[in-house]
């Protein structure tokens, strides 16, 4: 059904939505027209980082992404604008609270699954088609990310991957809106401060999400069940990790 929230995702997805939500609350660092106009960019420019594409791949890649964007700029950008409008009301009124929060933060979550209900199947068609050492490339490419990943967020001490954390979000999210004031960073920092220590369990979780992917992709089962088995993927990450560690997330 569309908008379902699986709990597991809730967590570990909020305090990055609630810093979203914090950057907008605090000066509209974000705009929806901004956003959309970065999207063909990104899409492409990190597809090409990962491997490389033939010219009939990148054809067929330029399509789909003009498709996707098309009907995000139809169906799923009105949806947002209106989010993003309903947070502006609650900071103007001064009716921010954790339950407006938690009712923006939802609808944001059920946007972006809509999303992905909307983009898989493009994704799915696509991804169909590389060949195996382009699978294998990737997949190298995804294991280097995760080196990169683990130097910016590990330490020797909880305190010190705490603020190596608060610097790789600030970092990520100044990629798309800018240089952010003292205000947004100090709700990044508290926000992160929340966040539970599970350095090792989420790469180990993330590691093993990548494995399913690269067998996916090798598989290649038949069009209809390869975006059956990537939607599921895409819409729940978070169901390659043990049931304790989503409790404790």
């Amino acid at each position: 059904m569309p908008g379902v929230l699986s709990p597991a995702r809730l967590p570990r997805r909020g305090a990055a939505v609630a810093c979203l939500l914090a950057c907008l609350a605090l000066g509209g660092c974000l705009s929806t027209r901004f956003i959309f106009n970065q999207l063909d960019w990104f899409i492409t420019w990190r597809l090409n980082s990962y491997f490389s594409l033939d010219e009939d791949q990148e054809r067929a890649l330029r399509a789909a992404v003009t498709r996707t964007l098309e009907r995000l700029r139809t169906e799923q950008m009105p949806r947002l604008a209106a989010i993003l409008r309903a947070v502006e009301r609650d900071v103007s009124s001064g009716a921010v609270t954790a339950a407006s929060l938690q009712r923006n933060y939802q609808a944001l979550v059920a946007s972006w699954d809509d999303f992905l209900r909307m983009a898989v199947p493009e994704a799915a068609d696509f991804l169909s088609g590389l060949r195996s050492e382009q699978v294998e490339v990737l997949i190298a490419n995804l294991e280097d990310e995760n080196q990169e990943l683990w130097n910016d967020y590990a330490g020797d001490t909880p305190a010190k991957r705490r603020q190596r954390r608060e610097r790789a979000i600030v970092r990520n999210l100044q990629r798309f809106t800018g240089r952010l004031n003292t205000d947004q960073k100090a709700l990044i920092r508290e926000q992160v401060g929340r966040m539970h220590d599970n350095a090792e369990e989420w790469m180990q979780g993330r590691r093993e999400w990548q494995r399913r992917f690269r067998a996916l992709l090798l598989e290649r089962p038949p069009p209809a069940e390869f975006r059956r088995r990537l939607l599921a993927m895409v819409l729940d990450p978070n169901a390659v990790d043990s049931a304790d560690y989503r409790r404790r997330v």
